[in-house]
């Protein structure tokens, strides 16, 4: 729970020290290209992949609310106890915070256990070394 507020207090410090923005197109291509990357490890249990794409300090929430470490949900993802079949996003929107990325979708996400889930998702992405990295990610089910 403290990754997650530390990462809250992150957005909220970048929000009130510069306004968002729309990111530039090489911004926004690199940073849907790194989602890309994370949904596609996510679909085929590829551990390094994740690795890369996972800030070590990430906060990630699902809809149940179970909140999980870099390597806790790579375990799951990796380890068969979460087996995804499908991932698709809508309403796609990003802002941009310095060198931070906020993301905003609908998505409906399959799963083996869990069946559909109709969800609204929060990304953070972070440029961090020599690529972007997801430090949050918090779902909510739709009604």
């Amino acid at each position: 729970m403290n990754q997650l507020l530390r990462v809250n207090a992150l957005v909220l410090a970048m929000t009130f020290s510069s306004w968002a923005a729309e990111p530039s197109a090489d911004v926004r291509e690199a940073v849907l290209n790194a989602e890309n990357n994370w949904k596609s490890a996510v679909l085929h249990g590829n551990r390094s992949a994740l690795d890369r794409l996972l800030s070590p300090d990430l906060s990630y929430t699902h809809s149940s609310s179970k909140t999980q470490t870099k390597e806790q949900f790579i375990q799951d993802a990796t380890g068969g106890a979460t087996t995804y079949k499908s991932i698709e996003f809508d309403n796609t929107k990003l802002r941009q915070y310095g060198t931070v990325v906020v993301i905003t979708h609908s998505a409906v996400i399959k799963t083996v256990q869990t069946g559909t889930s109709h969800l609204y998702l929060t990304e953070v992405w972070a440029r961090q070394g020599n690529g972007w990295q997801m430090v949050s990610r918090q779902a909510t089910k739709l009604p």
